[in-house]
Formats: structure tokens, C-alpha cells, sequence
């Protein structure tokens, strides 16, 4: 499985606002070509970007721009992150 989780804290709740983006804990050996194609079968989303970065914990983060405005607001509210 690729896609772990969402990641949210405070910061990412505001990066959901006012980007358009949103994170999510990914395996260690998924590409980014893989994250985004799993996001984007997985809730049906258009995905314009994605970063990858290793937490100090040692996982995975990906950080992923979405197409079209709000849609990540509505992608948190279908999660239940909102």
C-alpha cells in the first residue's frame, strides 16, 4: 500500500486553505510517479504536484499540490480531516 495516511496539523490545515495542498505519510519506496497515480485512483483527484520529504521520526512525507480550486478543502472534508 502506498498511501499510508493524511497528515494533519496545524500548519497543513492552513496549507489546505490557502494552497490547494494537502500531506500524507507514504511507504519509503514509493515514487513520486507512484504517489501520484495511487492519489489520484484512490479519491478520484487530479494531482498537479507531488514533494517527498523524510521526517525526523523517519517516514515518508509526500506533499501534494491539487488541481482546482478548494478541491483540497473538499477532499479533507470527504476524509473527515475537516
Amino acid at each position: 500500500m502506498i498511501i499510508k495516511s493524511p497528515f494533519v496539523t496545524e500548519k497543513v490545515t492552513g496549507m489546505i486553505d490557502s494552497n490547494d495542498t494537502m500531506e500524507f505519510l507514504v511507504d519509503m519506496r514509493a515514487t513520486k510517479p507512484e504517489i501520484k497515480k495511487a492519489l489520484e485512483g484512490l479519491y478520484d483527484i487530479e494531482v498537479l504536484a507531488v514533494r517527498t520529504m523524510i521526517t525526523s521520526r523517519g517516514q515518508k512525507k509526500a506533499v501534494v499540490k491539487l488541481a482546482g480550486e478548494g478541491s483540497a478543502n473538499e477532499l479533507a472534508t470527504r476524509l473527515g480531516l475537516l
